[in-house]
């Protein structure tokens, strides 16, 4: 068992894509090792080789981002994979632990199968989330759009934001997903009124449903106090619904229609809050998967 480094990646990538999952090319698979955003330090994920051959992998996508504590390191925990031959004999779950022991990093998954969630619940992981509310465009097109401003020019987004809002628009330059600025008040003057950057993905869930999930918003609490009107802003489909995890929503806000996450997030933070841990920096958006 020994980190993935530069020479692993092609290897790594054609197992995944035989051995895991087909549907997702190879080139696609390459990119959990070789993403933009990867600190030049941190290894390229976990692999167990024997005889010179890699029969297990686990995904570790590391990156840097601003919480309400200064900037932390997170990994997001992807692809735990490992030919079935060698199941069953304790390698699994050291490959497991491997890719999980750096201190100080906050680590989360979103896509954890049941008995996946409950090894790392015994390894120190919490549940991050396992509701999200719903809202529909409909219902908020009844009470208008409550005086906001939806602007998607990137010029004008890019404006708007900080240095290190810059940098994280950057680091998702080309994935599948939509950014918007939302403000309330009319911008009148060129003058910019409280509000948002919001980023959300667009998938079809269930019955057709157009899932517009949120990945980030630089203020939660305009996001909670004003998510029907910015449903009605964003939503786009017959059947389409703005999900926000309910991590990012107010207690005292209205949580829309709740609904329970098929599989729950999980994290392991020593100081990292809860609602600093978003969608972004993800095996999703690499891979160009739902969020469950």
């Amino acid at each position: 068992m020994r980190p993935a480094g530069d020479d692993d990646v092609e290897a790594v990538a054609a197992l995944l894509h035989d051995r895991m999952n087909g549907r997702i090319p190879a080139e696609t698979w390459r990119l959990l090792l070789d993403y933009p955003w990867r600190p030049p330090e941190a290894e390229r994920g976990w692999l167990v080789e024997d005889d010179g051959q890699i029969v297990g992998f686990m995904g570790t996508v590391y990156s840097d981002r601003p919480t309400a504590t200064g900037t932390r390191r997170f990994c997001d925990l992807s692809s735990w994979y490992l030919v079935s031959g060698y199941r069953g004999t304790g390698v699994g779950d050291e490959l497991l632990r491997s890719g999980m022991e750096k201190p100080g990093v906050t680590y989360q998954t979103m896509t954890a199968r049941r008995a996946t969630g409950r090894k790392i619940r015994a390894l120190g992981f919490s549940i991050l989330d396992e509701t999200r509310s719903l809202f529909r465009p409909g219902d908020a097109a009844q009470i208008g759009n409550g005086g906001l401003r939806l602007i998607r020019d990137p010029a004008e987004i890019r404006e708007r934001l900080s240095p290190d809002e810059r940098r994280m628009l950057d680091d998702h330059h080309g994935f599948d997903i939509h950014h918007a600025v939302i403000e309330d008040g009319d911008g009148s003057a060129g003058e910019a009124g409280r509000g948002t950057w919001l980023v959300w993905q667009r998938k079809l869930k269930g019955d057709a449903v157009a899932y517009h999930e949120v990945l980030h918003a630089c203020d939660y609490d305009f996001l909670s106090a004003h998510a029907g009107s910015i449903a009605g802003l964003v939503s786009v489909g017959e059947k389409a619904v703005l999900a926000v995890d309910t991590r990012m929503m107010n207690g005292a806000d209205d949580q829309g229609e709740v609904e329970k996450i098929p599989l729950p997030r999980w994290y392991r933070s020593d100081d990292v809050q809860p609602r600093d841990i978003g969608h972004l920096y993800s095996e999703v958006l690499l891979l160009d998967q739902k969020l469950p």
